[in-house]
C-alpha cells in the first residue's frame, strides 16, 4: 500500500495544530507524527520504502518550520527527538508491534475525550429517542469542553437519528462594528497586564463609571485622564492608554446616543460569551437550575453589564431555548455558597469562582471526583472537571514556552506569559516549583530595567549608541523600542560566496563565508521549483545541513543573507559569482594544490585543498575503468563526494574554473595522487 501525497498545510493543521493542543509530542505516537496511517501499519500492508520517504518528507517539513511563529517550539522538541521516534517506523516488524500498541493507546484516549459527550447525547437519546436539531449546537459545545472539534462532534452524532426542531431565532444585531469591538477589547486587555491589574471590562469601567453614567461625567473622566497620561513616559502604557482615549471620545463622549450604541454593543459581546453557556446549561433538562442562573448572571456582570441587565439577557437567551428559568435564591444578597442540606455534590458556584479567579487547582480541590454524580449535576460536574483539565494542561504548557523565552531573556514575551498564568492559572507552579507571583516579579523587574537602561542611551557618536542598545538587547532580547532604534544603522556586509552539494544521504550542506563583522546570523533559504523561495533555517554558523531538500543529482539553489540588530544585507546565491572578501583574490586567484581525500562517517568522502576561498573550482573523480565523473562546482575549497563505493580512495581532480571561458587542459589543476 502507497501512502498519500504529504501535504504540508493540510499536517500544519491537522497534526501540529492537534498535537501542540494537547501538550506536546508525548501526548502522541510515532504514526500520527510521520502522518502514516496507523490501521495499515498495523495490518502490515505498508511500502517499506514509501515510509522510509515519508519519515524524510516529515523530517524535512519540520526542518523548515524552525522559525514558525506558533510551532518553533513544538517543531524543535519533533526534531530533537527524531532519530527515536522514527527508530521504529523503520523496521517492518517493530513497526507493526507499535502500530497495535499505538492504536490500543488512540481507543483509550479518545474514549476518555468522548465520555463527557456520549453522557449527553445518551440522556437526550433516553428522553426524546433521539437527538433533537436544536440541541446540536450545544452537544458541540459540550464537545469542545473536552478538546472535541466540529467534525469529531458531528461523527458521534451521526450514530444517532436527528430529530426535527424549529427555526432558530435571528442573531442580535450589534451598534458598534465587530473590528471595533475586537480592537477595544483587545487594548483593555493590554491595559490590564501593563498595570499588573485585572483588565477592565468596558470603557466605562476604564473610567471608574457604572452603566448610568451620563456624557457630563464621561468627559470630566476622561479629561482628567488625558492631564494623567501626558505626564506618562513614551512607553507602550502610554500608546495603550491614548488609543484608549480616543475611543472614548467616539463611543461616549459623542453625546447619550453615543453610550446607549456603546452598551448595547457590550451586550451583544456578552452574548455571544453567554449564548453557549447558557446552551451548554439547559441542554439535557430543559431548564435552567438556579445555581446555572446565578453563575451566568455574575459572568453578564463580570463583562460589563449592571446586574439587572445582565439577568434580562440570560432570561432572554434562556427563551431563546424554551428553556424554564428557575429564580436564583436570594437574588438580593446572594451569598457566597449554598448551605441548603439537599445539595449532595461539589459546591458547583465555588468551583466556578475559582476559575474565574485563576485558580484551576483550587477549584480541583471543591470539585473532588465526580464519577459518582448522577444527573444534572454530574454532567455539569464533569464538564467543569473537563474544563479544570484543559486549563492546567494549558498552563504546563505556558511554562515551558516561558521558561524557554526566560533562558533567551526574551523577557517582554515572558512577562506576558507570566501575566496570562496570573489570570488563568495562578495557583500552578512552574516544573522548578517556581511560583506565578515569582514569575510575574521576574520578567516585569527585567523589563523595567531595561526601559531604564533604554532611557539612558546617549544619542551622541553611533558607536556608543550602538553599544548601548546591543547591552540593552543583551539584558531583554525582545524589547521593540531598542531593536527598532538599532534597525535603523547601515546593513552588514553580505557573504563572501555560498555553496551547497549532496551528502549520501541525500540531504543538502550549504557552506558560506561569513562577513567578519560581530554578531552576524545568517537566514537559509533555498529556491523551489515554482521560483519561490522557502526558509530553510537561521544560524550563526557558517554552515547548514538541508534534509528536506527535493531529491535530484544537482543541488538546488540556495540564497544566504547576513542579518545583525535587524538589518539585513544583500542575499547571496549558490549560483553567483563568488565575491572577493577583503585582502583575497577574485575568481581567477591561486592555482589548487595539496589535494587530500579523507573518508568520514557513513562512507562520505571529504575532499579538500589549497587554495582561494572566493575561487570557484571544478572537482573530479576517477572511475575504476580510467574515465572522469565530475563530483561538482564549489566556491571554495571543500567538498563532500557521498556516492564513492567502499574500498581504496579514488583520485579527484581539482581544476580552476575561469567563468569566462570554458575549463580545458590549460586551467591550474592538482589531484589527489600528487
Amino acid at each position: 500500500m502507497t501512502l498519500e501525497p504529504f501535504d504540508p498545510n493540510g499536517y500544519r493543521k491537522r497534526v501540529l495544530a492537534a498535537v501542540d493542543r494537547r501538550g506536546g509530542p508525548d501526548t502522541s505516537d510515532a504514526f500520527e507524527l510521520y502522518d502514516i496511517p496507523v490501521d495499515a501499519a498495523a495490518a502490515g500492508t505498508l511500502d517499506d520504502a514509501a515510509v522510509v520517504a515519508r519519515i524524510d518528507e516529515v523530517w524535512g517539513f519540520w526542518q523548515r518550520q524552525r522559525d514558525h511563529p506558533k510551532y518553533r517550539l513544538l517543531v524543535a522538541e519533533l526534531v530533537a527527538g527524531h532519530d527515536a521516534r522514527s527508530a521504529d517506523l523503520r523496521d517492518p516488524g517493530r513497526r507493526r508491534v507499535a502500530a497495535v500498541a499505538a492504536r490500543a493507546v488512540r481507543e483509550q484516549r479518545d474514549a476518555a475525550r468522548y465520555q463527557l459527550l456520549d453522557a449527553a447525547i445518551a440522556r437526550l437519546v433516553d428522553r426524546h429517542g433521539g437527538v433533537p436539531a436544536d440541541k446540536v449546537e450545544g452537544l458541540h459545545d459540550v464537545g469542545a469542553l473536552a478538546g472535541l472539534d466540529r467534525a469529531e462532534v458531528s461523527a458521534r452524532l451521526n450514530r444517532h437519528r436527528l430529530l426535527p426542531a424549529a427555526a432558530a431565532p435571528a442573531p442580535d444585531a450589534a451598534v458598534v462594528g465587530p473590528e471595533r469591538r475586537r480592537q477595544v477589547r483587545a487594548l483593555l486587555d493590554e491595559f490590564g497586564r501593563l498595570t499588573g491589574a485585572t483588565p477592565p471590562p468596558t470603557l466605562l469601567a476604564l473610567l471608574g463609571l457604572d452603566t448610568g453614567a451620563g456624557p457630563e461625567e464621561v468627559g470630566e473622566r476622561a479629561a482628567g485622564w488625558r492631564t494623567r497620561a501626558r505626564e506618562l513616559p513614551p512607553d507602550r502604557l502610554r500608546v495603550v492608554v491614548d488609543e484608549l482615549l480616543v475611543h472614548v471620545a467616539d463611543l461616549l463622549e459623542a453625546g447619550p446616543r453615543a453610550i446607549a450604541g456603546y452598551l448595547a454593543a457590550v451586550e451583544a459581546d456578552a452574548a455571544d460569551a453567554l449564548r453557549p453557556q447558557v446552551r451548554a446549561a439547559v441542554l439535557v433538562e430543559d431548564r435552567l437550575v438556579a445555581e446555572d442562573h446565578a453563575h451566568l448572571v455574575d459572568t453578564g456582570v463580570e463583562a460589563g453589564l449592571d446586574r439587572a441587565a445582565a439577568a434580562a439577557l440570560v432570561a432572554r437567551l434562556a427563551a431563546e431555548l424554551g428553556a424554564q428559568v428557575e429564580p436564583v435564591p436570594g437574588a438580593a444578597a446572594p451569598p457566597r455558597r449554598d448551605p441548603a442540606p439537599a445539595l449532595t455534590g461539589p459546591d458547583l458556584r465555588e468551583v466556578r469562582r475559582a476559575l474565574r479567579e485563576g485558580r484551576p487547582r483550587a477549584a480541583a480541590a471543591v470539585l473532588g471526583d465526580v464519577r459518582g454524580l448522577d444527573g444534572a449535576p454530574g454532567t455539569q460536574a464533569r464538564a467543569l472537571a473537563a474544563q479544570i483539565e484543559t486549563v492546567v494542561a494549558e498552563a504546563a504548557r505556558t511554562w515551558v514556552v516561558l521558561d524557554s523565552a526566560r533562558a533567551a531573556h526574551r523577557w517582554v514575551e515572558a512577562a506576558a506569559l507570566a501575566d496570562r498564568l496570573r489570570r488563568t492559572a495562578s495557583d500552578v507552579p512552574g516544573p522548578d516549583g517556581r511560583t506565578v507571583a515569582d514569575a510575574v516579579a521576574e520578567a516585569d523587574g527585567h523589563v523595567a530595567a531595561a526601559d531604564r537602561a533604554f532611557a539612558r542611551v546617549p544619542s551622541g557618536p553611533p558607536t556608543e549608541r550602538v553599544r548601548a542598545l546591543r547591552q540593552v538587547l543583551a539584558a531583554c532580547a525582545d524589547h521593540a523600542a531598542a531593536f527598532e532604534a538599532l534597525s535603523r544603522g547601515a546593513p552588514p556586509a553580505a557573504p563572501v560566496w555560498v555553496s551547497a552539494a549532496r551528502d549520501a544521504a541525500g540531504a543538502v550542506l550549504v557552506l558560506w563565508e561569513p562577513p567578519a563583522e560581530a554578531g552576524v546570523t545568517h537566514k537559509v533559504e533555498r529556491l523551489t521549483p515554482e521560483g519561490a523561495w522557502r526558509v530553510v533555517g537561521r544560524t550563526a554558523d557558517a554552515t547548514i545541513e538541508d534534509g528536506g531538500a527535493p531529491p535530484g543529482v544537482e543541488a538546488p539553489v540556495y540564497r544566504v543573507t547576513s542579518l545583525v540588530d535587524g538589518r539585513a544585507s544583500e542575499p547571496v546565491r549558490s549560483d553567483d559569482a563568488p565575491r572577493a572578501a577583503a585582502g583575497e583574490p577574485g575568481p581567477g586567484g591561486p592555482e589548487p594544490s595539496r589535494v587530500r581525500a579523507e573518508r568520514g562517517p557513513g562512507g562520505v568522502v571529504h575532499v579538500s585543498w589549497a587554495g582561494g576561498p572566493a575561487a570557484r573550482y571544478r572537482v573530479r573523480r576517477r572511475r575504476p575503468d580510467g574515465g572522469w565523473s565530475v563530483v561538482g562546482r564549489v566556491a571554495g575549497t571543500t567538498i563532500d563526494d557521498g556516492n564513492v563505493p567502499p574500498g581504496n580512495l579514488p583520485v579527484y581532480e581539482v581544476v580552476l574554473v575561469d567563468d569566462g571561458a570554458s575549463p580545458g587542459d590549460v586551467a591550474p589543476r592538482a589531484c589527489s595522487d600528487g
